[in-house]
């Protein structure tokens, strides 16, 4: 199957669905909070200039010991006062713990993703339940109605096992379990331990550090700063948006492994999947996480790709990152380390484009012609070509290959990420 084509079915483990389905879940995390925190902001906001000027009608403002207090002029306005300042504690409280929600969200989305490709991987390799030291009761094995549905009591006794570990202790089990290493290299490994453990104090002690937490963090190389036990620790959008992309890293990283080893016949759907969720990200212009997930798609796994073209198309995808990113040297240190001159000629086009020779890639989009792996909306609207679209030959080499058909996708008029 070729590269550029869509591929019907995601494997038919599911573990494509499973992560096409978190990596959304934590997309539409980062947009919501976004959203919510705006609203609530919005409404302190309003609460406050009511409060505001509840006090300038009906208060005076006195300063005692270098310190301002205020003062109501009539008990009859005390009561609206108090409602109104309750009011605003209320939204100073959702200012403070709306953020640490969507965190506890976050790190949810994830242990469901590990539960679900857990089941996914038993099924595939039933194997791997033969080293569970689960006993069954006899009023348990009574209920069985076939070898499947214990099969299926084992496997939901395993993941609820499995989830209730610490989050490196999965990690530890996964390895065991799967005969896998799965934390080599893996240099996001630090944060996410920091993530998941902040997630626990926000779950279970306020937000408050405490000795496990400084313990844990501290067993992993976590660069703590001035935090110290006793610390109050809190969430805010830079946070988020980095929890995030780290969350999303490690999950995607994970089932990509995991997936590739158990179920190596699905390397093809394996490799659409990862190409998909790193292009998303590319689009959404979150380049950090698409650099992450990319070097990881052309060095970590670069002998266990589908076929030669798909490592060299994770190769382009890859300098596209950095080239967007702003980082044209490491762009270019990437494609000058790979011989394209006996690549496809879609492969040439993509090169050529990253490195700026744009007379030789209107040539090869002429040569690959109408029918080729690049439809009329790749041209368009793909990052890949966004450098492209900027040449003055552009729309011309568009419509002698295509036409100047009214019907068809019009010409951007501008190129947005």
């Amino acid at each position: 199957m070729s590269y550029m084509q869509d591929l019907n079915q995601v494997g038919g483990s599911g573990i494509g669905d499973e992560i096409s389905r978190f990596v959304s879940a934590v997309d539409s995390l980062r947009m919501t909070i976004d959203s919510s925190m705006g609203l609530v902001q919005k409404a302190h906001d309003s609460a406050h200039t009511e409060y505001d000027a509840y006090i300038a009608k009906y208060a005076d403002t006195i300063s005692r010991d270098g310190e301002e207090f205020v003062t109501i002029r009539s008990h009859d306005h005390c009561h609206g006062f108090h409602l109104l300042g309750r009011e605003l504690d209320k939204f100073h409280a959702a200012q403070r713990f709306l953020p640490r929600t969507f965190l506890l969200a976050l790190v949810s989305r994830y242990d469901a993703l590990v539960g679900s490709l857990v089941r996914a991987l038993f099924k595939q390799k039933p194997e791997a339940l033969r080293s569970s030291d689960r006993t069954f009761t006899f009023a348990e094995l009574s209920q069985f109605q076939s070898m499947e549905s214990a099969r299926e009591f084992i496997v939901e006794r395993e993941v609820e096992t499995l989830l209730r570990k610490s989050h490196s202790e999965q990690f530890d089990w996964l390895e065991k379990r799967f005969d896998i290493k799965l934390r080599e290299g893996l240099e996001a490994w630090p944060a996410f331990v920091e993530i998941t453990e902040r997630r626990n104090l926000f779950a279970h002690a306020d937000g408050v550090v405490s000795m496990q937490y400084m313990t844990k963090c501290r067993a992993e190389r976590v660069e703590l700063g001035n935090v110290t036990q006793g610390t109050a620790l809190f969430v805010d959008g830079p946070y988020f948006g980095r929890a995030s992309d780290i969350i999303c890293e490690i999950g995607v990283k994970l089932a990509q492994v995991l997936w590739r080893k158990v179920v190596p016949s699905e390397t093809e759907d394996a490799d659409c999947s990862l190409k998909d969720a790193a292009l998303d990200i590319v689009e959404q212009g979150r380049y950090e996480l698409a650099k992450a997930l990319l070097d990881f798609g052309d060095t970590t796994l670069s002998r266990r790709h589908a076929s030669e073209s798909w490592r060299l198309w994770f190769v382009i995808h890859r300098a596209l990152a950095y080239s967007l990113s702003g980082d044209k040297n490491k762009c270019t240190e990437i494609l000058s380390s790979h011989d394209w001159s006996a690549t496809e000629d879609s492969l040439k086009l993509a090169e050529s484009v990253l490195s700026e020779r744009f007379d030789a890639s209107l040539t090869l989009m002429k040569k690959i012609g109408p029918r080729g792996d690049f439809p009329k909306g790749h041209y368009l609207h793909w990052p890949l070509f966004r450098g492209l679209r900027r040449s003055p030959m552009f729309t011309k080499t568009i419509e002698e290959i295509f036409g100047n058909d009214t019907h068809e996708e019009q010409l951007p008029t501008e190129d947005r990420i």
